[in-house]
């Protein structure tokens, strides 16, 4: 009796090991989709056991220079989706096997990968989860390549679908010198500029396909609490508004979606798993997304008709260029800011940062230092907050191992800040404007230089040409750009000096872009 007992209990054990083998709980770690980042390639993800028929497939959409695996290698969006009974799809874009394309490039591709894809899952429709440009590669596939019959709802976290400020100070005269080290200047940043965004929303906004698919937006204003990486970033966007430390609020709202939710996140958080896909679900069928709006859970917030199109505020000092083993840059701190936060990007990091008061002493200061994984990828972050500096000139010198080259960016937090903007009406001309009573006049020294960088016959690095160097602006301080007639994109870096009420000298920089397209628009 005890012996056959034994062979029961033996027998029940090995029926349950090879149930646990067979059928898998959903909860199981999901086995990876081991692709390889070649542009083209996809792959699908493991089917749970809990599947729900009724579910559509996720199809998971990277952005900027990145791959597949942001979904799965660092991420616990994929297996959150596994555990919520989810199939889902992978693919990847040709950011993922060299520099990064622009949304026409990869929109192509994701066009025709969608139809390859959507043979493999007979009868169902796709909701695409995409994640910062990946969004707006999306909706050009969708839109402008005609794949909207296989998507049913887009979700974009963090997308940037008004174009990054970051892209246009990428392409900035400062910046040249070590984008030319690092090689961040690419069809995709390219792209994402600003003004080429404000072209891009007016071919797309307008298209008798955009309304074919929901588009559900999430965005992120969490950057203060993040890396250095996002918290330098932050820093220089927010005086466009809040962000996430790559894509400003403003600009990831969608002109034809529904924001739901803004949240305390930075632009890598706002595409994990734990605390996003509890918020996406409900905008994954299209029932569902549909009555979610309906009830008004989603989050209402203003949003602009075109942000990149406000007067831009004067709280930046930039600065730029290639140097020896040491580099120094000098730059003017005016009566009453409260503070200034330094940000030098080089190619290499520094052996020693020290920064210089205007008498004499050298300043002790916590330099944080990281590499970049974003817009200015594998450029090195030097970054520091001086509180109640001095009034008068202070050095910033970096010691290197090698020559190479930098970029300053110094953030000043004073009311003179709020009161200098750059202003147009007609992307035509520009104007240097004061309306603060912090400045002893409105008449200013106002330099600028004019790059160029053609679309067309310009490929890869998308290479600047040197239009107008150290001009002086006209009366009133205006800029003029009238003559700006080939396709391409026009930097205006303006250069801006005066002095406040109290006759201490002060200096900002001043950056815009404009966009003339093939049919003399501007953007």
């Amino acid at each position: 009796m005890l012996l056959m007992n034994k062979k029961v209990l033996t027998f029940l054990l090995s029926c349950l090991l090879l149930l646990a083998v067979v059928a898998a709980p959903a909860s199981a770690a999901a086995p990876d989709p081991n692709l390889s980042g070649v542009p083209g390639t996809w792959a699908p993800g493991a089917t749970p056991s809990n599947l729900n028929p009724n579910y559509p497939v996720i199809l998971f959409v990277q952005g900027l220079t990145a791959n597949a695996g942001t979904w799965y290698k660092t991420n616990d969006m994929y297996q959150t989706a596994y555990n919520n009974g989810y199939q889902t799809a992978f693919v990847e874009l040709y950011d993922s096997g060299g520099p990064s394309k622009n949304m026409w490039d990869n929109g192509k591709l994701l066009a025709d990968k969608i139809v390859e894809i959507s043979k493999a899952f007979p009868g169902k429709k796709f909701v695409i989860v995409a994640h910062s440009k990946g969004g707006v590669d999306s909706q050009t596939a969708l839109v402008h390549y005609g794949a909207y019959p296989y998507v049913s709802n887009v979700v974009t976290l963090g997308s940037p679908h008004h174009g990054s400020q970051l892209a246009d100070l990428a392409y900035s005269d400062w910046a040249g010198w070590l984008a030319e080290l690092i090689g961040y200047k690419s069809e995709g940043t390219y792209s994402m500029q600003t003004s080429y965004m404000n072209y891009f929303r007016s071919i797309t906004d307008s298209h008798a396909n955009v309304s074919k698919n929901k588009i559900y937006t999430f965005a992120g204003d969490g950057w203060h609490d993040s890396s250095l990486i996002y918290l330098a970033g932050g820093l220089y966007l927010s005086k466009y508004g809040s962000n996430d430390g790559v894509v400003t609020v403003n600009s990831a709202h969608n002109p034809k979606g529904t924001m739901v939710k803004i949240g305390p996140w930075d632009h890598k958080v706002v595409h994990n798993g734990t605390p996003m896909f509890p918020l996406i679900k409900p905008y994954l069928t299209a029932s569902a997304g549909l009555a979610a709006e309906l009830n008004g859970s989603g989050q209402s917030a203003a949003r602009e008709t075109n942000p990149s199109e406000r007067d831009q505020p004067g709280s930046t000092l930039i600065r730029g260029g290639k140097h020896e083993s040491t580099a120094i840059e000098r730059f003017l701190v005016e009566n009453d800011v409260r503070s200034i936060t330094f940000d030098w990007i080089a190619d290499q990091p520094a052996d020693r940062l020290e920064l210089i008061a205007p008498n004499g002493e050298k300043r002790t200061v916590d330099v944080k230092v990281e590499q970049d994984q974003e817009l200015f990828k594998n450029g090195w972050h030097h970054t520091a907050v001086v509180a109640k500096p001095e009034q008068g000139e202070w050095t910033l010198q970096a010691q290197s191992k090698k020559p190479g080259a930098h970029l300053l960016t110094v953030q000043y937090d004073s009311a003179l800040s709020d009161s200098l903007k750059l202003t147009t009406q007609d992307k035509q001309n520009f104007r240097v404007e004061a309306n603060g009573s912090g400045l002893s006049s409105n008449k200013f020294n106002v330099r600028y230089n004019v790059s160029f960088i053609p679309e067309q016959g310009n490929p890869g690095k998308k290479q600047t040409q040197s239009l107008k160097k150290q001009a002086v602006a006209g009366a009133n301080n205006e800029l003029n750009l009238t003559a700006a007639q080939e396709p391409g994109v026009y930097q205006t870096s303006v250069e801006v000096q005066g002095m406040t009420a109290q006759g201490v000298p002060f200096e900002r920089s001043l950056l815009r872009s404009v966009y003339v397209d093939k049919q003399g628009g501007r953007h």
